[in-house]
């Protein structure tokens, strides 16, 4: 039955679709009004003097440091993440990309806490358990974020994207991003990015994929890669896919942060020195309706 209702809901006319984008763009206001009223709820205030720690989660017993609508109040976000043993249900699901399981993430509504501030849906975020990606300081070396993500190239023409209506396209199957924060929780004005984004884009009218200009023909596992360094003082984010052998096939030099306006997004304006962030998590923006994306090994490490 929830299905059902948000298949409708995610199936609304353009005008509808307008009347969401400015509730959620006015809940997410919302938010940052009550945190910089004191009711900080969003990451860094927990750990403004924590250290940079390496973390693995390779989804072999649990998805702990991942967070959907099951998990209550401002920790808790939209969708739903699960567990899978071997190769799950189906003669078509796949195979771990290591060990012995993996995770699927999918699109669904957000928890009590969000959805009274109006943010109507999205898809689960890795901040790590109790929040211990998020550092109180640039990491020396800065840090890197990958996470193995399951493509079939027969997705394209069988699903779209989400938010055509918020100036996405409707091939960007995957929409999936990298946030870091201020680790000044008074800062002016409080805010909770920038993000750096990547998709999976459907070839249209072909049996393939598109990543990083990179053309995926073959189902399989994929390594996606944000790598976050200081150049000259300041923030600097690569992004990199290499095939589940480690080799590489494509590169994203010097990603453009952006601001997201409810689930607009916009370019960001502004300096960003590594003075004044530390790490943060990866989230998903977007999965197309219906589709359960597998995932696998999550790590985080220093730079190189």
């Amino acid at each position: 039955m929830q299905s059902h209702f948000l298949k409708e809901r995610i199936s609304l006319n353009s005008s509808r679709w307008l009347l969401t984008a400015a509730a959620v763009a006015g809940g997410l206001l919302v938010a940052v009004e009550q945190a910089q009223a004191g009711n900080r709820m969003l990451a860094p205030m927990a750990n403004s003097n924590a250290e940079f720690v390496t973390w693995k989660q390779g989804f072999e017993h649990d998805t702990a440091g991942w967070y959907d609508a099951a998990t209550p109040g401002p920790m808790g976000w939209c969708g739903a993440i699960e567990s899978v043993q071997g190769r799950g249900q189906g003669g078509e699901a796949p195979a771990p990309s290591a060990g012995r399981g993996y995770a699927t993430v999918e699109l669904g509504f957000c928890n009590e806490f969000w959805s009274i501030l109006n943010v109507a849906f999205g898809a689960p975020y890795g901040p790590g358990p109790d929040q211990v990606l998020y550092s109180g300081g640039w990491p020396k070396a800065g840090y890197v974020t990958e996470l193995d993500v399951y493509l079939d190239p027969a997705w394209s023409g069988a699903y779209q994207g989400n938010f055509a209506w918020a100036g996405s396209s409707p091939d960007s199957l995957i929409q999936y991003a990298a946030t870091i924060f201020p680790t000044d929780p008074d800062a002016e004005p409080f805010h909770t990015g920038p993000h750096y984004f990547v998709t999976v884009d459907a070839v249209e009218g072909e049996a393939a994929l598109e990543v990083a200009g990179h053309r995926v023909e073959e189902a399989g596992w994929y390594r996606f890669r944000f790598v976050f360094s200081d150049v000259a003082g300041s923030v600097w984010v690569d992004f990199e896919l290499d095939d589940r052998n480690g080799g590489n096939l494509a590169v994203i030099e010097g990603v453009e942060p952006v601001n997201l306006l409810g689930p607009m997004q916009m370019p960001y304006e502004g300096e960003l020195p590594t003075a004044e962030y530390g790490s943060g998590h990866v989230w998903f923006f977007d999965v197309a309706f219906g589709l359960k994306l597998p995932i696998d090994e999550h790590r985080v490490r220093r730079g190189r």
